[in-house]
């Protein structure tokens, strides 16, 4: 009674601190001794007494909960609910607690169907709605596991943990389906939910003790960097929108029939669910039977020194480092030391413009580095990414024949070339390692992420690769040479995602964008060494709030098993742009075409208001990016529409933005939404005639917009 008492004034005080908050948690722990049987229920009807008559301040509703401990390992943790009459001025308080305190108390616990109670929470809503629907149709599968946050991961006694989006998938599907996900129509398996109860605070600690997982490697060292990543992003969240709360954990019982419920196969699944303060899955633990919990241990922590982007999906590790003057600058060891080159040797394929400008800047640091260089030139415009001009790389590669393990080959170049480069780097004896080191805008906040190698082979892209790099670095020393006109092309893409995925970087590009264009994204700066080049501020951070965004979304499933990618946005319809010669358009002008219309569908869908439609077109026309070109009609949007669906397996998952910042998709788009769409952008391009381009916009270097 002494110790439910003192639980009770905890409270109390916890609540004074947070007056006018409608839900807050305090807790406070007493030793319950060794007769916890008996003192325990005993602590529960006394605190619920007091808490009931002396909280004379408790809002209706509030929640708090309280952790015994008693000598033993086990854990106890009850909830109480404070609820408030305010016709009869009334209040009670009820507890509950988990369901191995004591068998008689299991009724306490919330009893959720399909759906019923599961609004309590968003994110659990979601993912009940989510394991309903893959239930329903296999291809949903990709709902449920775009859910999960970019580090999130599944974690299954048995098993290795799957981490990245195209393991969770896999994971999920096995679960689940019983087969690998993906196929077309229902399965004979339906999902109940049957309890539901806020995780422990051992639980969730023991759920960030990596040592309780069967993992090793680089696996091991991804979980390590997801759970700092993790941790940090919730610091920022929590910060950002001003809530100091901790991030949700809830546990499941998840009973899956196959056949009629009751009379058929059950199969019973303790899950448990962490998410992040967005309402992301971060873990998902999955039981058969819930295993004795062990304490935390230390976590590991990141080194101070490594890549800015480190990424590991199941398969492979990504690393990306951002770091000026790397050849330039005699003070600058990066490449020297992570390329490793134990042979003395550098083997680079070199776009043929990047050579001409920079040979005697990548000359001088192999002198200085004591490294014999081996130069294989190439070209790198889109014309040129040929099978006729793959095969002689590859007849280069033959020439110099690099050594497996020990030589990997550095592409430097723009997305073009790398792209080229790392295709001709997975074909050489079944695959020899690379680094890629891209020079355009472009290049960096795109094709540096990911690990898609290709080249046009009766189609754009026809023939092509899965091929990480070991390293990627992104210089960006390298942009004060770069055309005007791929500057903006690159700005397309980082418009993209800053529409799609990140608000701050739309307001950071609408406020600076222009400067910043015709500034290159980069300055003389005074710091910067002899003949050297330095990103402003503000250059620095729109770079990064880019790749920060192409990761988040993409990171998790580089192999692209997951059809539902928020960075497809401004891609569903310039595939047809672009492969049609009429409009002969550069990658980020497509895409800044296709992001400006989809705006404008997913206006007429009510996601964007007519004024943040408008200012994004407003935008647009700011930075002197096409918002259509023309030839362009209705009709061609319709049958861009058609094709894409055929090409995402029967269902359209068109990315469109949510409000500036944030993503919805789409899996029907209506010839009447396009025909809506194209004539309000028609009204704008009589308004702003310089955003509706022509060939000689794109191509013509005397031209003022695009030069």
């Amino acid at each position: 009674a002494a110790a439910a008492a003192a639980a009770a004034r905890s409270l109390i005080m916890a609540q004074k601190g947070h007056q006018g908050t409608s839900r807050r948690r305090a807790r406070t722990t007493f030793d319950a001794g060794t007769r916890r049987t008996q003192i325990i229920p005993s602590a529960i009807a006394i605190a619920t007494v007091l808490v009931g008559a002396i909280f004379p301040g408790a809002d209706a509703g509030a929640r708090y909960s309280f952790v015994a401990r008693p000598c033993s390992a086990h854990v106890r943790v009850h909830s109480m609910m404070v609820a408030s009459d305010p016709a009869s001025g009334t209040r009670s308080a009820h507890v509950k607690h988990a369901k191995d305190i004591l068998a008689a108390h299991e009724a306490a616990e919330t009893k959720i169907g399909h759906g019923e109670g599961l609004n309590s929470h968003v994110g659990i809503s979601a993912f009940a709605e989510g394991v309903h629907a893959a239930l329903s149709d296999a291809r949903r599968i990709d709902e449920l596991v775009g859910q999960f946050a970019y580090w999130g991961s599944v974690r299954q006694t048995g098993h290795q943990p799957a981490i990245g989006h195209g393991n969770i998938k896999r994971a999920l599907g096995q679960l689940l389906l019983g087969s690998a996900a993906g196929a077309a129509g229902p399965s004979d398996v339906t999902a109940r939910f049957r309890t539901m109860r806020p995780l422990t605070s051992h639980e969730v600690e023991a759920a960030s003790d990596l040592s309780n997982w069967p993992v090793e490697g680089a696996a091991a060292a991804a979980m390590a960097s997801g759970s700092a990543a993790a941790a940090a992003h919730r610091a920022r969240s929590s910060h950002d929108a001003q809530h100091p709360s901790a991030p949700s954990a809830w546990h499941l019982d998840l009973v899956l029939d196959r056949g009629a419920p009751g009379h058929g196969d059950a199969r019973v699944l303790d899950l448990r669910l962490h998410f992040d303060p967005e309402g992301s899955v971060d873990i998902l633990e999955v039981y058969e039977n819930t295993p004795s919990l062990i304490s935390r241990a230390d976590s590991p922590e990141l080194s101070p020194l490594g890549p800015q982007w480190e990424t590991f999906d199941g398969r492979t590790t990504q690393r990306i480092w951002l770091c000026a003057n790397c050849f330039t600058d005699p003070t600058n060891t990066l490449l020297r030391d992570t390329l490793e080159l134990s042979t003395g040797r550098l083997v680079a394929v070199v776009d043929r413009t990047v050579w001409e400008l920079y040979e005697d800047d990548i000359r001088g640091w192999c002198d200085r580095e004591g490294v014999l260089l081996e130069p294989l030139v190439t070209p790198g415009n889109e014309d040129q990414k040929t099978m006729d001009n793959l095969l002689a790389l590859l007849d280069e590669l033959a020439r110099v024949d690099p050594l497996r393990r020990s030589e990997p080959v550095l592409a430097i170049g723009g997305g073009v070339l790398t792209d080229m480069a790392g295709f001709a780097c997975a074909l050489w004896r079944r695959g020899i390692p690379w680094c890629r080191m891209p020079t355009t805008l472009l290049g960096m906040v795109d094709a540096s992420v990911g690990v898609k190698v290709a080249t046009n082979y009766h189609r754009k892209n026809g023939i092509g690769a899965f091929h990480s790099p070991l390293h990627t670095f992104i210089d960006p020393s390298f942009l004060h040479t770069v055309p005007i006109a791929d500057i903006r092309s690159g700005v397309g893409e980082m418009m993209k995602a800053a529409l799609i995925h990140d608000g701050t970087l739309f307001d950071l590009l609408e406020e600076e964008g222009e400067r910043l264009i015709q500034e290159r994204f980069t300055s003389a700066a005074k710091d910067a060494p002899a003949g050297g080049h330095l990103a402003s501020d503000a250059a620095a951070e729109a770079i990064r709030r880019s790749v920060d965004a192409m990761l988040q979304c993409i990171g998790p499933d580089l192999w692209e098993e997951s059809l539902v990618r928020p960075m497809d946005f401004g891609h569903s319809l310039s595939r047809t742009l672009e492969a049609t010669e009429a409009f002969k358009l550069r990658h980020g002008e497509a895409v800044a075409i296709d992001c400006a219309f989809s705006t404008l569908v997913a206006a007429e869908k009510g996601l964007v208001t007519p004024e943040e439609a408008q200012r994004v077109l407003r935008c647009y026309a700011a930075l002197g990016l096409p918002c259509s070109v023309r030839g362009v009609t209705a009709d061609t949007y319709k049958r861009a529409v058609r094709e894409i669906t055929v090409h995402r397996d029967g269902l359209l998952r068109a990315p469109l933005p949510r409000g500036i910042g944030a993503c919805a998709y789409a899996d029907k788009i209506t010839d009447e939404e396009v025909e809506a769409a194209f004539a309000k952008l028609e009204v704008f391009l009589a308004q702003e005639p310089h955003v509706l381009w022509d060939r000689k916009c794109s191509f013509n270097p005397e031209t003022d917009i695009a030069s």
